[in-house]
């Protein structure tokens, strides 16, 4: 080379001013949340078999739905600290590692015949894979916020959430065609088959995310103008400090979008409750369709978690979190239509999809944004514990469909409709109410009843 060349500099590793870290984490990140929430939807998928072989009532199905539901949020609440202490960024993989192998584990014991005898002993291993599960969704968020520049996080939050949608949906055809195979009565296969992909998966992982292809990763931000998430300025990040958990919990914009997140997961199930057993004993599918059919909406579902995270990015949190919800109110209102023929029940899930998925990556985009530094997992976890209370949601739609004639009967599936969607309206109204738009063109124009001061919203060294 003569001395007059120019120097040689290494390729900024970016795809259109994103570092390929947060392309390749978020890869991983969605096929990791992808079985994650495919173990815990099995459940749904193949339900008519489970009230066949135990013979439940639509009370006693719905107590069983409520519960396995439910147990999600039984860890991600006492362990959130201890997420954030255990490193953050790519050094999440250690403890999140704690949480699948946990739910791998106990999924895996779902599907052996001699350990589920009876409805009780299925629902305690469900139970206990569960708040693996909800835990390990706390950590699996967190790391995908901080694996993106702040100013994309709604985006890629979007991005990653669509493994509920899309992940589970390939897993219920997945489920549909096991069924097929083995025939329904053999439903417990699922359980041992369908976790087997999370090995190659986890490898794949766990070698990708080292400490130092992050470090590059958080140059590159800088470099190609964004904001680093676990950086302020030069500073390296540092652990939130003590009592951390007591300020996220009187903090307006961490509690509220939580509660409206209750709404969320108690109608995502209510729907995936009811949709299976309405499809089943009111359309008379077979169960093996029922699976496959029950799932339909979630082709939309990812495609509105990518839009409305990509608009809370441009306008706000607050403004398309309200947005989503009156959006699913009035489509689950409308699926009581869906009776009219195959085209409809297609046709309303599709449209209703475009908001079932679509408020979390926006609500846990939201939580994010009002976390203090280092306590953006505790501020995850609650909103997950929260969240996921919300699960109890079969327990009442159990007895509206019992109350309105039975599993055969369309009265109390209607009911259970008009419920959900009064729930949806109720979410707006609070956060209209009493959160602060974080970010986007519509913070300067917020006029809530809370102060921004009580949100986090102070000097912005005390912020995320």
């Amino acid at each position: 080379m003569s001395s007059s060349s120019p120097p040689r500099t290494a390729p900024q590793r970016t795809y259109k001013g994103i570092p390929s870290y947060t392309l390749y984490a978020l890869v991983f990140l969605w096929l990791v949340y992808a079985l994650n929430a495919s173990t815990r939807q099995l459940l749904f998928f193949v339900l008519p078999s489970i009230v066949t072989e135990y013979q439940l009532t639509p009370e006693m199905t719905g107590i069983v739905s409520a519960i396995v539901t439910v147990s999600a949020s039984l860890l991600a609440l006492p362990l959130g600290p201890w997420f954030d202490k255990g490193g953050h960024g790519w050094a999440r993989k250690y403890r999140n590692a704690v949480m699948a192998v946990g739910y791998f584990i106990f999924t895996i014991l779902g599907g052996i015949a001699a350990l589920t005898q009876s409805i009780w002993s299925f629902v305690t291993l469900q139970s206990v894979k569960n708040a693996f599960g909800g835990a390990g969704e706390a950590i699996e968020v967190s790391s995908m916020a901080e694996s993106a520049p702040v100013e994309k996080r709604g985006l890629f939050l979007g991005l990653q959430h669509t493994a509920y949608p899309w992940g589970t949906l390939i897993t219920s055809v997945a489920v549909g065609g096991i069924l097929t195979w083995v025939g329904t009565e053999n439903w417990r296969d699922t359980f041992l088959i369908i976790p087997l992909s999370m090995v190659p998966i986890w490898i794949g992982y766990w070698i990708f995310a080292t400490r130092k292809r992050y470090d590059r990763f958080e140059k590159e931000v800088v470099e190609a103008g964004y904001t680093a998430p676990l950086r302020d300025g030069n500073e390296p990040h540092q652990p939130a400090a003590p009592g951390a958990l007591g300020r996220a919990l009187r903090n307006p914009n961490i509690v509220v979008p939580s509660l409206a997140a209750l709404i969320g997961i108690a109608v995502y199930t209510g729907v995936s409750f009811w949709l299976p057993q309405y499809i089943a004993f009111v359309g008379n599918y077979s169960f093996a369709e029922a699976a496959a059919y029950s799932a339909v909406f979630t082709i939309t579902g990812g495609i509105g978690q990518i839009l409305w995270g990509h608009v809370s990015d441009i306008w706000g949190r607050k403004f398309t979190s309200i947005l989503t919800f009156v959006w699913l109110g009035v489509g689950i209102f409308m699926l009581q239509y869906s009776s009219q023929g195959l085209l409809w029940l297609i046709g309303l899930q599709l449209f209703l999809g475009m908001a079932t998925n679509g408020i979390f990556p926006v609500l846990y985009g939201f939580v994010a944004d009002a976390a203090e530094r280092g306590g953006m997992g505790t501020a995850n976890s609650i909103l997950l514990t929260t969240m996921y209370l919300g699960g109890a949601s079969p327990l009442a739609l159990g007895f509206l469909i019992g109350a309105g004639g039975g599993f055969t009967s369309a009265t109390g599936y209607n009911w259970s409709l008009y419920v959900m969607g009064g729930a949806c309206i109720l979410a707006a109204v609070i956060l209209t109410l009493f959160t602060r738009e974080t970010v986007g063109k519509l913070k300067s124009k917020d006029r809530a009843l809370v102060s921004p001061e009580s949100c986090n919203q102070a000097p912005a060294k005390t912020r995320a």
